[in-house]
């Protein structure tokens, strides 16, 4: 049977020089399963080791099977009448002698696809001497992660999911480089990758008590007393049986006031961003995490073993929850939320409202804008 292979289009070729650097972040990829489709949630760190400006003018990456048969492709240029596709990415600029975050832009591929390897390639083009330089080997073998802990929603009623981490969400687009270089290196990774902001909704499918002409003025989360949200002291439960290895509510509500994300770096109070939190060990592997609780508000202490659906605590507005009332969620290998690796995570029996309609879903990763009933 005749093969694909497309060898001219996807050569194996790297220019000499040592021109640009190019890493992966983070060291570990994983492959998400979504509704038909799998995500791929990751992000390439350039360094520009010569001393002109280079630009990205191509990006091109062949998925392969297992037996390294080239299964299908996709590429972006700078080739265009309007915009063209490198233009929707960013700063795709790299100065001389700087680093820039470039975001994966092929993440999600088809679910029925045996894919076991990528294969990126990237042309650069000198800003002033318009020499191209071709990089033709970055390869990445995304993991599938197996989840153990069967979990729950930790909340009940109607909710909404706010943000999930989808590829436009403000948990995706974390740029580690920027992120490292302002704390000192403090991260070592994007901790929310795979993180969702939950909310709960009124009786009048409303995220806040307003009145009509409030209705017309808060728009963009420009709700004006943020104790008014129905999310605001909302009960939070253990989404899965487990130890809690730390429980933190001495951190201020910010109703009145931001929070300072500058002076938590120069006071070395980083760790406030999450705010008033809960970490549960399930197993060796899984730790939820769950922030942004009340001052003085949690049902739980260090050390206490929880079960399934038992009461944490209240939704307050620790931490950098500065936008709206929500309770985060997030699913990590460890319990150091500065160091551990981020997980896909799944919920077990999730009813989805479409509508008038209502669909149960055994094993669910939700996504921006879904509705929830728990």
């Amino acid at each position: 049977m005749q093969r694909a292979s497309l060898e001219g289009f996807f050569s194996t070729h790297a220019d000499a020089d040592d021109v640009v650097r190019i890493q992966m972040e983070p060291k570990t990829i994983y492959w998400e399963e979504l509704r038909n489709r799998l995500g791929l949630s990751f992000d390439f760190i350039l360094e520009n080791l010569e001393q002109e400006n280079l630009d990205v003018r191509f990006i091109k990456v062949a998925a392969y099977d297992a037996a390294d048969n080239l299964l299908t492709y996709r590429y972006v240029n700078g080739n265009a009448i309007g915009p063209s596709g490198i233009d929707t990415l960013g700063a795709t600029s790299i100065p001389a002698g700087e680093t820039i975050d470039l975001y994966n832009p092929f993440h999600e591929w088809s679910a029925d696809l045996p894919i076991s390897r990528l294969r990126f390639t990237f042309t650069f083009r000198g800003a002033d001497s318009g020499r191209e330089v071709y990089i033709g080997n970055v390869d990445v073998r995304p993991h599938r992660f197996i989840q153990q802990a069967a979990l729950r929603v930790p909340m009940r009623g109607l909710i909404t999911v706010l943000d999930a981490h989808d590829h436009l969400s403000h948990h995706r687009r974390f740029a580690m480089s920027r992120v490292r270089q302002v704390t000192g290196g403090a991260f070592a990774v994007n901790f929310c990758r795979f993180g969702f902001d939950l909310a709960l909704l009124g009786e009048d499918g409303n995220l806040a008590q307003m009145s009509p002409e409030e209705f017309c003025a808060n728009h963009d989360f420009h709700h004006t007393d943020i104790r008014r949200s129905y999310t605001d002291g909302a009960p939070v439960y253990a989404p899965a049986s487990g130890v809690i290895v730390e429980a933190v509510d001495d951190l201020e509500d910010m109703y009145d006031a931001p929070f300072d994300t500058d002076r938590a770096i120069q006071e070395g109070r980083i760790r406030d961003i999450a705010g008033n939190r809960v970490i549960i060990r399930h197993n060796e592997r899984e730790f939820s995490h769950l922030y942004h609780f009340r001052q003085e508000g949690l049902a739980v202490s260090p050390g206490e073993r929880v079960e399934e659906g038992q009461l944490l605590g209240a939704i307050g507005f620790s931490g950098t929850a500065t936008v709206y009332s929500h309770l985060h969620y997030q699913l990590m290998d460890g319990a150091d939320f500065m160091h551990a690796q981020a997980l896909p995570v799944r919920f077990s029996d999730v009813t989805l409202v479409r509508g008038q309609k209502q669909v149960h879903v055994a094993r669910l990763a939700p996504e921006t804008g879904d509705f929830l009933q728990a």
